[in-house]
């Protein structure tokens, strides 16, 4: 079980390296010293290729939201691309990044593989499948790794920690997944099978309004967007591939 939670050695390295940080270092150097981190991360990641990354701003955030989620337009019908990397440059998720794998259930798949371009009912009907999705209240999340960037270890990839949510027994949740919900506070749940819980990275939400059910999506996180406890260690997080389904249980 410890095994979801930060492991031990992520969580020393992160306290060395916050102890490290000057009395006097202002919160405008710690943004500077994540830019660097994730810069380093995007170059040198063994894990991924994140190609070109395209910037967006706090009106594109508004503006994906209304179109999704309020005027019911397919993402690949407003540019949002499978396997692309972007930017978020303003607003609530300022400085997040994060990369669409694979839409879910949308029901085009077929067509997409064949190179086929979906008609406008077709559209419609994968968004009347989709708020059968994001209509609910809870969505469950799975992520296959968990990487501290900070202080990454890029010549003994051996010497990082790698954690993961996999483990049947417990599970995280994501609350209130609303309009509301993108444009304010983001938070997610770790359950174990006892009565405690720990909140997550705020940014591990923010896909959900592009997902059907078992969408994935990739993210680097700002410790902006960590629950308390991360951020006062100014954790940088990348999550590598993280799925979206409906939950078969509730925590009580």
């Amino acid at each position: 079980m410890k095994k979801l939670l930060f492991l031990a050695g992520s969580l020393l390295l992160a306290c060395m390296w916050a102890a490290s940080c000057s009395d006097t270092e202002t919160y405008a150097d710690l943004v500077d010293d994540e830019k660097k981190a994730i810069s380093k991360w995007i170059k040198n990641s063994p894990y991924v290729d994140f190609g070109h990354i395209t910037a967006k701003d706090e009106d594109w955030v508004d503006w994906t939201a209304d179109s999704v989620l309020t005027d019911s337009l397919h993402p690949s019908q407003i540019g949002i691309e499978l396997g692309k990397w972007y930017r978020i440059t303003e607003g609530d998720f300022k400085r997040l990044f994060f990369c669409i794998r694979s839409f879910g259930n949308d029901g085009l798949d077929s067509l997409r593989e064949n190179g086929i371009e979906p008609t406008r009912e077709q559209y419609r009907t994968a968004m009347r499948n989709k708020k059968k999705f994001y209509a609910g209240r809870n969505v469950l999340v799975r992520y296959d790794s968990l990487f501290l960037l900070t202080g990454f270890d890029y010549d003994d990839l051996d010497e990082n920690t790698k954690a993961d949510n996999l483990d049947p027994n417990s599970f995280l949740i994501c609350y209130n997944w609303n309009r509301s919900y993108y444009a304010s506070s983001y938070y997610s749940y770790y359950y174990s099978t006892g009565s405690g819980y720990e909140c997550t990275s705020g940014g591990i939400g923010f896909p959900i309004r592009f997902l059907w059910e078992g969408g994935q999506a990739s993210i680097i996180c700002p410790f902006s967007l960590a629950e308390s406890t991360y951020a006062s260690y100014y954790y940088t997080l990348y999550y590598g591939e993280i799925t979206y389904t409906k939950p078969t249980y509730l925590p009580q």
